[in-house]
């Protein structure tokens, strides 16, 4: 028993003592965390902070020439801050601290670069901080930025193929960013900064690495085309026309071309007939259209010199709560006796905003019979009924004001000229018919062409296009016009000629717009409206490969499968926008094969709400495999812009949106994804 309990305090004394030693050893402080060292903030030190090591009674700086160098003790103190006054000015210091107490001293903590600062008067300036040379962010150059030298009046900067070779001087500035331009791609190099004044120049900064990445595409125009439908027929036209050096083809497949047209649709047919509207489009549709019109080119209803979006009287606080305005004058309410209203569509609490209606019953909501205000411009006699005040054609006007009522003194009264609300201005910049009217004829000659348009468009496009064709023909540029598809999918329609208008026989699309590649699938069933919508793509797309010279044409089934076409919704940062984006795309088959071919590109642009999703997906991709399969279409990438506002979910037009509170650049926006594309993907 005695044996027993001797063995057991012995292994009692071992624990204990193996428990001490390790209590002991945990007791040792850890290093300092957060250490940071002053870049030149002071002239006279280098102040050195950290985070305290729980358990720590005292701390010891140290400091190197460099990270190689020995580490020279400078001081211990028992607080988190020391000021190294022996440093000195213009030279960067590495910057260590150890923890210690009665238990031991920990290891070195990270270290940080400081250095003390100069006087602007009788010193030379401290290196530039905070050096940052870009990586791979240019496709033609390394960006270098710094932070200033306080009393600094100039930079150097210095390049190097590595840390440890000669630095040779790139150019100076007076500012704090440097373009190097003659950086070969791909490499990486360690850049510096010295910076200068009367009294000298500072030691070399601390280096970065930089490096610039060429563009995998091209980017050629000839091999470029812009395409879209409904909205997007419109974007793509009006982009494509607004640059016409950038695009070999412009395709639109239904979309409004003539926003004088637009605005009489607007004017005469939804609003003046609001109580009848189609069953498509319905008038909630017509409503959200007419919303995010305004919200891109202006209201253009009325004019209000304080808003581009509400009507005269109305502001974001009333907008959207029962708002009567008293002594409003109107063609429909001359002497302003009638009460006007805000109002509620199709029902109360779902906001109109940008329209005014009269309210004849005075009960603060819009009853069927109470017209809408409509002051597009001063009244005229519009014989040929194109919303066009047209005096070589006898057409005369009432020179009242927008309010249409002599003697109120409203805008355009008694000038002496016929008034537009000035918001059509932005309608009449942005406007394709406009376009084809001012442009040289040469640019215009250089184009390939494609429309097409519904004999039966709710929305009247096809005046769009017949008003935009005979524009054309007018200039002697002739299209070869088609009265319906000259074939029927899942035949394909060619075109030969530089120039291509089709009037298909139905209404604006007949497209489910949340999937049109299910579309191509119904068709290949014998659905009627899906063999509509097949043939306008299949078309648009003939017709864009058909004036790319020189095509990749045809695949086979081992290419299909060994090196298989890619469709999908990528995501990239518009610099416009300042936030990633999203966009489809389309890789052909054989796009992996190989690192030398490269390909025309279609930007292709989507209708009003239409979804990225809905035409980037496995359908679609069938339908594309097959038209290059049969050699009806060459291998290209095809680029689908995201549509949608992400203010509003709504469409955006492809403009830059004159109301940049609900809406933003979106133009732009889509000439950041054209540099993008050319930078990521193999663009001929």
């Amino acid at each position: 028993m005695k044996k027993l309990t001797a063995i057991v305090l012995a292994v009692m004394s071992l624990f204990y003592l193996v428990t001490e030693a390790e209590a002991q050893l945990i007791r040792r402080p850890s290093a300092p965390t957060n250490v940071q060292a002053s870049d030149g903030t002071y002239i006279d030190k280098v102040e050195v902070t950290w985070t305290a090591s729980p358990g720590a009674t005292s701390y010891t700086v140290y400091r190197a020439a460099n990270r190689w160098g020995t580490k020279t003790t400078l001081g211990t103190t028992s607080a988190i801050t020391y000021d190294d006054t022996t440093a000195l000015a213009g030279t960067i210091y590495y910057y260590y601290v150890k923890a210690a107490n009665a238990n031991g001293t920990s290891n070195f903590s990270v270290y940080d670069t400081g250095s003390r600062g100069t006087s602007p008067t009788d010193g030379i300036p401290s290196p530039p901080t905070n050096v940052q040379a870009s990586d791979g962010t240019y496709i033609d150059k390394v960006e270098v930025t710094w932070t200033a030298s306080p009393g600094a009046t100039s930079y150097t900067v210095y390049r190097a193929a590595n840390r440890w070779v000669t630095k040779t001087a790139l150019g100076t500035t007076s500012g704090t960013t440097y373009d190097d331009t003659t950086a070969l791609p791909v490499k990486i190099y360690y850049y510096y900064v010295k910076a200068s004044n009367a009294n000298g120049t500072s030691n070399f900064s601390a280096y970065d690495a930089g490096w610039w990445k060429p563009p995998k595409g091209r980017g050629s125009p000839e091999f470029r085309a812009i395409g879209g439908v409904s909205m997007g027929a419109y974007g793509a036209m009006n982009i494509g026309l607004g640059r016409p050096d950038f695009f070999n083809t412009i395709a639109s497949l239904g979309g409004p071309l003539d926003m004088a047209y637009l605005l009489k649709f607007i004017e005469v047919d939804m609003l003046g007939d609001y109580d009848n509207p189609n069953l498509y489009p319905n008038r909630d549709t017509l409503i959200d259209m007419l919303k995010d019109l305004t919200i891109s080119f202006g209201n253009p209803v009325y004019y209000n010199p304080l808003s581009t979006y509400y009507p005269p009287g109305i502001n974001a606080q009333n907008a959207r709560v029962p708002t009567t305005l008293h002594n409003f004058i109107d063609r429909l309410n001359p002497d302003g006796s009638l009460p006007v209203i805000t109002y509620g569509d199709p029902g109360p609490g779902d906001w109109v905003e940008v329209l005014l209606a009269r309210d004849d019953n005075a009960n603060q909501t819009r009853n069927r019979g109470e017209p809408i205000l409509r002051q597009f411009q001063e009244p005229f006699t519009d014989n040929n009924l194109n919303g066009i005040f047209e005096p070589g054609l006898g057409e005369t006007y009432s020179d009242t004001g927008l309010d249409g009522v002599p003697n109120t003194g409203d805008y355009g009264e008694n000038d002496g000229v016929f008034t537009y609300n000035p918001n059509h201005n932005h309608y009449f910049a942005e406007d394709p018919l406009n376009r084809v009217e001012t442009l040289p004829l040469t640019a215009l000659q250089n184009l390939n062409l494609y429309i097409d348009a519904g004999t039966e468009d709710e929305f009247q496009f096809g005046i769009h296009a017949d008003n935009f064709v005979d524009t054309l023909n007018g200039r002697g540029l002739i299209f070869r016009v088609e009265n319906g598809f000259p074939e029927n999918f899942p035949n394909v329609s060619h075109f030969n000629e530089k120039r291509g208008y089709v009037r298909y026989p139905g209404g604006h699309v007949g497209v489910d717009k949340e999937n049109i590649g299910w579309s191509f699938e119904q068709a290949k069933q014998g659905v009627e409206g899906a063999i509509v919508v097949a043939n306008r793509f299949t078309t648009l797309f003939a017709f864009t490969s058909d004036h790319f010279l020189g095509g990749d044409f045809g695949t086979d089934p081992y290419e299909l499968y060994r090196y298989p076409s890619e469709i999908g919704v990528a995501t990239f940062n518009s610099p416009s926008l300042n936030r990633r984006m999203k966009f489809g795309i389309y890789l052909p088959p054989g796009y992996s094969r190989s690192s030398t071919n490269y390909y025309p590109v279609l930007y292709l642009l989507l209708g009003y709400n239409m979804s990225v999703e809905g035409m980037a997906n496995s359908w679609m991709k069938a339908a594309l495999d097959g038209l290059i399969l049969a050699g009806q279409m060459q291998k290209m990438i095809i680029v689908i812009p995201d549509g949608l506002n992400y203010n509003t979910n709504n469409g955006h037009f492809f403009v830059n949106q004159i109301d940049q509170e609900r809406g933003d650049r979106f133009k732009d926006y889509f000439f950041d994804l054209v540099t993008f594309i050319d930078t990521s993907y193999k663009t001929k």
